[in-house]
This record gives C-alpha cells, structure tokens and sequence, in this order.
C-alpha cells in the first residue's frame, strides 16, 4: 500500500511481565475491535503478537499501511510505532500476547539469543504479518500458546515455553533480513530508548531531566527537543504519565489507599498525586476508581478479576472490549 501522509502521535504502553514467567495474555473473546480513527500509534516494551481470527484490517508501521486478514498473526517488535486500523464493515477478533523472548528463553545459546535479539531490532512491517495460508507452522504454534494460557491447566508454565522456544525460530528461519528499518525508528526513537528504559524502571523515584540526557549521550537541550519531537511530550511530562499509568494499574485492581499508591509511584504528598491525576484523566484518583469499577465496564472487569494477580494488567485508555449483538 502507498506511503500515508497521516501524522499520529506516539505514546508508550507498558507491560509488567512476572520475573518467573515473563508473557501475558489479553485472550477470551472480549477483544473483539470495530472500526474507528486511529489518531495516534504506540509502542511496548515487550514483543506484541495478535492472533486475529476474525476481520481484516491494516498495520501502520514505519509510515505504511499493510493490509492483514484473518486467520493470521501479526506482531510488532519492541519500541516499534505501531497501530491497527478495522477495515469499514468487518469486527476484528484478536488474542494477545505480550513477551520478553530474552527472559522467556534463558537457555538460549549466544549465539541464538543474539540472533534472536537481532530479529526484533531489525524485522521491518513487510514481515510482521505472518498470513495462515502462508506460515500455518507459526499460525498453529501460536493458536497452540493462547490455547495452553487460556486453559492454564498443570505444566502449562513449561509447555508453553517450548511453544514459544518453537515460535521464535519459526519466526526468524521466515525472516529474510532484507527489511530496513526506516530512519525514524533507527535514529530518533533509538537514541532516546536509553531514557525511556530508565524511567521505566524507575519512575517511582526523582528523576531529573539531565540524568535522561546523560544516558542518551545528548545535551540536555537537544534531548528534550528531541524526546518531544518522538513521543509529543516533554520528557518531564512523559515521567508524571508514567506515574499516573501505573497508578491507574493499583487504583483499579488493589485496595491500597489512595496516599499509599500515591508514595508507591512517586508522589511524596497527596496534593501532588491529586494535581497531576486530575490534569491528566480530569477526575481524581477515588473518582477514576470509583468509575472504572463500575458496571460501566463489566466485561472488562470480569476479564481481569479472572486472572491471577501476578498477571493483572489494566489499561482503561487504550483497550475497549467491544460485544456485536
């Protein structure tokens, strides 16, 4: 498809992986998408695979639009801009996965694991698609892994392991190695990887913007105009949505107070946490809570309460469960 001309904004979505098994699944049938704009891209800190049974649709990635149709699986490698638009008419019906290949696979030879980390840096979009009647190996191994962790019966932990092992090399063997990424990603979204990494890991502690330049080997003026340019935030501002990302995950599904969550993201005073809560939803933290656990949102509540908490995730902003009559 043609180059499109459509400018998006870019946010980061992040994913809290269990250190004992480091994938999660959006699975059921409650991730069922209709058509509707797409404003703005996102990326991950993790591997996204999407099995689409359902639909068609395309994947906007490096500034294209590739179209993809059901059965297929479609993924995005980690700090990739991305989104998918519904065709006009269709639902698209997916399955989610979300993984660290790296901590998944510990055992990996070197030499696999570096070839495995090459693959995600450098895969372009012609080859995140993987069609059924093309690739029904990686088709199958993937419907075989939703399968396992939607049932979750004894030694899925380890079956699942194997499955993914299988995937990842499926996935590369395809890979041609051809593909270039476009200079956007490569340089602009590259060389602020480093910051964005850090706050990840720290967001709950101050965080000054010199220490984000310092890690990205940039001055500090160039930095933040380059963090704004990538992502449309100043790299402070990028920090308190963070913060308030991750308060959202603890309001809906902990019972702690809201001063509690408040200390355990970052904000020393409950003003503070206040302020920035309302600046960013509108709403303050009890009010947000109070709505999102509301039969306001029953399919998604039934969703998450059916996990285990080890694997809670919640991202009230950017999934919807739509149900067609």
């Amino acid at each position: 498809m043609e180059q499109q001309n459509v400018q998006r904004s870019i946010y980061y979505r992040h994913f809290d992986l269990p250190a004992n098994f480091p994938a999660i699944g959006l699975l059921g049938d409650s991730w069922r998408c209709p058509p509707e704009p797409i404003t703005r891209m996102h990326f991950h800190n993790c591997l996204e695979i999407g099995l689409l049974y359902e639909g068609s649709g395309r994947l906007c990635m490096e500034g294209r639009e590739l179209p993809f149709r059901a059965p297929c699986v479609v993924i995005a490698p980690p700090n990739v801009p991305h989104a998918h638009i519904v065709d006009d008419g269709q639902i698209c019906g997916w399955k989610w996965l979300y993984v660290d290949p790296q901590t998944m696979l510990p055992n990996l030879s070197p030499r696999l694991s570096g070839k495995l980390s090459e693959y995600q840096r450098d895969v372009g979009a012609d080859e995140c698609i993987f069609p059924g009647e093309a690739h029904p190996d990686i088709l199958t191994i993937v419907r075989m892994i939703v399968d396992e962790m939607e049932r979750a019966q004894v030694h899925y932990h380890h079956i699942t392991r194997e499955l993914f092992n299988t995937l990842f090399l499926l996935m590369m063997r395809s890979y041609s190695g051809t593909a270039a990424r476009d200079s956007f990603v490569n340089n602009q979204l590259g060389c602020i990887t480093p910051a964005i990494d850090y706050v990840t890991k720290n967001y709950m502690e101050e965080i000054s913007i010199e220490k984000l330049s310092q890690l990205c080997h940039v001055s500090t003026s160039h930095f933040r105009r380059l963090f704004k340019q990538v992502l449309g935030w100043s790299p402070l501002d990028y920090v308190q949505m963070v913060r308030i990302d991750r308060a959202c995950v603890l309001l809906y599904n902990c019972d702690y107070s809201i001063t509690e969550i408040g200390l355990q993201v970052g904000y020393p005073s409950p003003s503070s946490f206040n302020r920035q809560f309302r600046r960013l939803h509108g709403i303050s933290p009890s009010q947000w809570r109070q709505k999102m656990r509301s039969e306001e949102n029953p399919v998604v509540t039934a969703y998450f309460n059916s996990l285990p908490p080890s694997v809670y995730q919640f991202f009230p902003l950017d999934y919807q469960a739509f149900i067609t009559p």
